[in-house]
């Protein structure tokens, strides 16, 4: 999408996935991201319109690179009077290692704009491979996924795949016609995901974002879902990003981490109480 909302969502995602950037990049010679849910390179029409929605964002952007952390700085550099970066955009700015990008999108718009990002992306002798995928991510992930040799990464590398739906929907199935939202994840499709992880080699780590609670999908019952089925696969739950509810809305955000054959993610368990500490 060419649109961010421009809340706290932003901050928790993307605070939460530099800080997996700069952790991993002193562990793992390659990166292997994978984006289900890609928006343009640099979002520049901002759709939160609740006052309350808008604050914390607001406090961060008028202040960069602010506190300095991985994230502000990158924020800094990326988007200085173009817009918002997306995830993909944070990757290419923070990553320092060899990597490759397989980044799934449906709207042609926002594909071309990708496209044309990646062709500068590509002439970076650090970038193995960089491609797009036009369509749902469901049907990639049908496809197979790139295993880290398969895109010229060494091995040792890390595959970390982006989950950024509307929400995380429990209680309901992405195969009910009559109930879906294809920009909802549903526990189907995370189920379809792992099939598609299975023969990934080396360590992967999920990253997955969440951020509504509609049909009874409080964050507790939320986590537990997930919990379940991943740990099916030995994906270990190992950080809950959260933004408190200073304002109500807000505690239905949440970016959960899991890792699978990842030595180190005991090094994630505490970015919760980070972020706390770095919020406005």
């Amino acid at each position: 999408m060419t649109t961010y909302k421009g809340n706290a969502g932003n901050l928790m995602q993307h605070w939460t996935l530099c800080e997996l950037l700069d952790i991993a990049d002193e562990y793992v010679p390659g990166l292997n991201f994978i984006d289900a849910h890609t928006m343009a390179p640099y979002a520049h029409t901002r759709t939160e319109e609740r006052p309350e929605g808008r604050h914390e964002f607001d406090s961060v952007l008028g202040g960069l690179p602010g506190a300095q952390s991985i994230y502000e700085r990158a924020w800094y550099q990326l988007a200085r009077g173009v817009g918002y970066p997306s995830s993909a955009a944070f990757v290419n700015q923070v990553w320092t290692r060899d990597f490759s990008m397989l980044l799934c999108e449906k709207d042609p718009a926002t594909v071309s704009e990708i496209d044309a990002w990646l062709t500068t992306v590509q002439s970076q002798p650090r970038c193995k491979r960089a491609k797009v995928f036009f369509g749902d991510w469901r049907d990639k992930f049908r496809e197979g996924l790139p295993r880290p040799w398969q895109v010229g990464l060494p091995d040792g590398s890390l595959t970390l795949v982006s989950f950024d739906p509307y929400m995380y929907n429990r209680t309901r199935r992405f195969d009910d016609p009559v109930h879906r939202r294809e920009g909802n994840l549903y526990p189907d499709d995370v189920q379809r995901a792992l099939s598609a992880m299975y023969s990934l080699t080396g360590g992967v780590l999920i990253q997955l974002s969440t951020y509504g609670t509609n049909d009874d999908n409080g964050p507790d019952d939320v986590i537990a879902s997930l919990r379940c089925i991943l740990q099916q696969e030995n994906f270990i739950e190992s950080a809950v990003v959260r933004v408190p509810a200073r304002v109500g809305v807000h505690q239905a955000m949440m970016s959960l981490v899991y890792t699978r054959n990842v030595p180190w993610a005991e090094e994630l368990a505490n970015l919760h109480e980070r972020f706390e500490g770095w919020r406005p």
